[in-house]
């Protein structure tokens, strides 16, 4: 219960009320004017294709939506030829429709519309012929596509500000966050900023970079978010180090919330395009004020001049995210001018790289297999409405048994209420009245809630799909029943057919994928280095992406794997152990990145330390342990001589907030060295989770 409880109530994103209401007068539309016109029976194509786009589900910026729905009209015209072809021949159809049912699940395009037309086609009883057909239903596509596209007159970066102040609130979630959500909400606030990167991309201006805001104010982000990771390792390296006041705990808490709440400021100005929020000037200067006193503390009472240098690396860490978002502001103030999305610019993938035994190729055998036989089921028992029995096998199998099971569920429940629903009203009130009214409430509804839950789609689409298809033929409630009674036969046969064919593919990815992750990780670790040597332009930004995107592909595996009929627990546990060590490693190395100053200083040993690591990383399997004693205690050695001489400096007269090289050298060293011992051990870490399971 506790399942199933989960499963109905999550949410999987916000409401669409706008994109509902359009959908619904694209769909509605058309068969209100064929009622009134007598041409009812030729309204019924366009009201299906404007189904088809608007299931499509475009979204995205302008262009982009304007892409898919072109790609989509045409992908409905072609497969609705294709399927009233097929038109009286079952045989045929029995054995096509499955093929082009397996390409879509293997192909970003055509994808499940390309099968759902060609099945539809060959099913409905022909109102017109076949040519014609496919121009109503492309004519009722371009229809919904006009409507679903209308707001790009009144604005046409509403998309590009609305992505940009989701991660705008991400990051300040991010920057808030108690411990024990850190890692949810960092994995978040990174999702959001790629996000965003990808839409900022679709509208640049060609040849402008100077122009491209959008670009920058995500960069300015980046950097927010980067500066946040290293201050709240460098707050944690300070606490076990050397622990300040609980008042300065307060301050740095405090601190920290007001910027939060200056980015989510900046995402409310973002939205609505109005003046963004000023800095918070009291919080950061009672912080410094802070800092200030805890620096002297530290030196005077304690002598403690490691301490002192991490409270100051805490400071500047909070000034950089400052500075950060100051960037962010002056951008935004200025105006997020971009160029426009066009439609033919960049997009989706056609293809997909498919290799033998690998998880997309299983998955498609696995519905082609399915649709055949759910096809000979209906041919063979001449089942009234039997349609729906493949039309539920194709949309509830998924690439893995347990999203199936969850699909399954889900359309069942939906299919159930909402079968139920339209049955009593067919009941109560019969004709084509009813008939046009439930079309559009169920459209209104269902493209609302769509990206909601997929079960809140079922119920309001089932008495949308249902009469939209029939909609010209007398349907009582007993084709509710029905349709709840193959939805339930299709459901089993889905559950089936993923726990029979094919069930397994994902652990066969687990080396390839690990072996990845670390040779990432193994760049990365060297790049760090090259900073640290003096080298400016080594491009962290661009490894790090990298090792973020072979964590990615570590953490899909490791959730297809707990989706099997029967997760293998070992390494199971060791992808999630792998996934959550990389992002450790990934932070400290971000620290290190951060506290690089523009005028290098020597390091001592670090950057020895990191090529170390790294080649410890890229080791074959059976590589020796990581060792890296003599380095680590060179690095001791290093900063005891560097406390050392800055005591002597201060004895000497130099006042403790003057800026030396000595000073500015022992600050680098005393940040990174609990940085480096960290990533150090992570490092060990994975390698030996790695390569636990590669072997």
């Amino acid at each position: 219960m506790s399942w199933l409880r989960r499963v109905f109530a999550e949410s999987e994103g916000r409401a669409a009320p706008l994109y509902g209401l359009a959908s619904a007068v694209g769909v509605a539309a058309p068969l209100v004017a064929g009622a009134l016109t007598g041409h009812a029976a030729d309204s019924v194509p366009t009201g299906l294709g404007a189904f088809y786009v608007a299931f499509a589900g475009p979204r995205g910026p302008y262009g982009a939506r304007a892409r898919s729905m072109l790609v989509a009209v045409a992908v409905v015209t072609v497969f609705t030829w294709f399927g009233g072809l097929l038109a009286g021949h079952p045989v045929l159809a029995t054995l096509l429709v499955p093929i082009v049912a397996a390409a879509g699940a293997a192909l970003p395009w055509p994808g499940p519309t390309a099968a759902l037309c060609t099945l539809v086609a060959a099913v409905r009883p022909p109102t017109s012929p076949v040519l014609v057909n496919g121009v109503l239903e492309a004519a009722g596509g371009l229809w919904v596509s006009v409507l679903l596209l209308a707001p790009w007159v009144i604005d046409r970066l509403r998309p590009l500000r609305g992505t940009l102040a989701e991660a705008v609130r991400a990051v300040a979630d991010a920057g808030e966050a108690p411990p024990e959500e850190w890692g949810e909400r960092r994995k978040s606030a990174y999702d959001a900023l790629r996000h965003a990167r990808s839409t900022c991309a679709l509208y640049r201006r060609p040849g402008e970079p100077e122009r491209d805001r959008p670009g920058l104010f995500a960069e300015a982000l980046n950097r927010v978010m980067g500066e946040i990771v290293a201050s709240r390792s460098l707050h944690a390296a300070l606490g076990r180090e050397a622990p300040p006041p609980d008042e300065w705990q307060e301050e740095w808490r405090a601190v920290m919330a007001a910027l939060a709440r200056w980015l989510r400021g900046l995402a409310r100005a973002v939205e609505a395009r109005r003046t963004p929020p000023p800095r918070p000037a009291a919080e950061l200067e009672a912080f410094v004020r802070a800092c200030e006193q805890v620096r002297w503390e530290h030196v005077e009472s304690r002598h403690d001049i490691i301490g002192a240098a991490l409270v100051l690396q805490v400071r500047r860490s909070v000034e950089r995210i400052a500075a950060a978002i100051e960037d962010a502001t002056a951008i935004a103030a200025r105006g997020l001018q971009a160029g426009f999305d066009l439609p033919f610019a960049g997009g989706r993938p056609w293809h997909a790289q498919l290799t033998t035994g690998s998880p997309g190729l299983r998955h498609a055998l696995r519905v082609g297999v399915a649709i055949v036989v759910a096809m000979a089921l209906q041919n063979g028992l001449h089942l009234p409405f039997g349609y729906w029995l493949p039309i539920t096998v194709m949309f509830c199998l998924r690439d893995s048994y347990g999203g199936t099971v969850e699909r399954a569920a889900k359309r069942v429940g939906g299919a159930t209420v909402g079968g139920t629903g339209a049955a009593v009203a067919l009941a109560i009130a019969p004709g084509q009245t009813t008939l046009m009214i439930l079309v559009f409430a169920g459209a209104a509804a269902g493209f609302a809630l769509q990206p909601v839950n997929h079960a809140w789609w079922i119920a309001f689409a089932t008495p949308l799909i249902m009469l939209l298809i029939d909609f010209t033929r007398p349907l009582t409630w007993q084709a509710a029943g029905w349709r709840i009674g193959l939805t339930l036969a299709g459901a089993a046969l889905a559950l089936a057919a993923a726990r029979a064919l094919w069930p397994t593919g994902a652990l066969r990815t687990v080396p390839e994928r690990l072996a990845r992750l670390l040779h990432a990780h193994a760049d990365l670790a060297r790049t760090v280095a090259a900073l640290f040597e003096g080298r400016p332009d080594a491009p962290i930004d661009d490894r790090l992406r990298e090792a973020a995107s072979a964590a990615r592909e570590v953490e899909e595996t490791a959730v297809r794997l707990a989706q099997e009929p029967a997760p293998p627990a070992e390494p199971l546990h060791g992808l999630r152990e792998a996934t959550a060590t990389a992002r450790r490693l990934r932070d400290y190395v971000a620290t290190l990145a951060a506290l690089i100053q523009e005028r290098p200083v020597y390091a001592g040993p670090i950057p020895a330390i990191l090529r170390r690591v790294a080649d410890h990383l890229d080791a074959e399997a059976d590589a020796d342990a990581l060792d890296l004693d003599d380095l680590l205690g060179a690095l001791d050695e290093h900063l005891s001589r560097l406390c050392r001489r800055r005591r002597a400096e201060i004895a000497g007269g130099a006042r403790i907030d003057a800026v030396t090289s000595l000073r500015e050298a022992l600050i680098e060293v005393a940040g990174a060295r609990h940085a480096v011992r960290a990533l150090a051990e992570d490092a060990h870490r994975l390698a030996e989770q790695g390569r636990a399971l590669i072997v």
